[in-house]
């Protein structure tokens, strides 16, 4: 049996799920392929706003956003080539992005305004 991140087992007429993620090439690329490609695309941001003040932060939501914008394209993109488990780590990689985003985004929302405020 080829392992897979879900895959149905039919034994005695009974269904059950088996869960080997770690086993799986095609989830892990699915899931490090969006945030491995979106790095230069934001380090090319944050090169070319160096001089203003807030190049940093423009960086780091063009991260966040290309890291969203990719995995969403490519879990699309695996699922009409059929490709489940490429397109269940993208979609992973996805919920992700957008947790560890909102958390970065607040953190650094929230250390701006508590040194504007005080």
């Amino acid at each position: 049996m080829s392992p897979g991140l879900l895959e149905i087992v039919k034994e005695d007429e009974e269904d059950y799920l088996e869960i080997e993620i770690y086993k799986d090439i095609e989830f892990w690329k699915g899931l490090g392929v969006p945030i491995i490609s979106s790095i230069p695309f934001a380090f090319l941001v944050f090169l070319l706003l160096i001089s203003e003040n807030g190049g940093w932060l423009i960086s780091c939501l063009c991260f966040f956003f290309l890291w969203i914008l990719i995995g969403l394209s490519l879990a699309i993109n695996a699922q009409i080539i059929k490709r489940r488990r490429y397109s269940i780590g993208s979609y992973i990689s996805v919920i992700l992005g957008i947790i560890i985003g909102i958390i970065t985004i607040y953190k650094i929302v929230y250390t701006l305004l508590s040194e504007v405020w005080w």
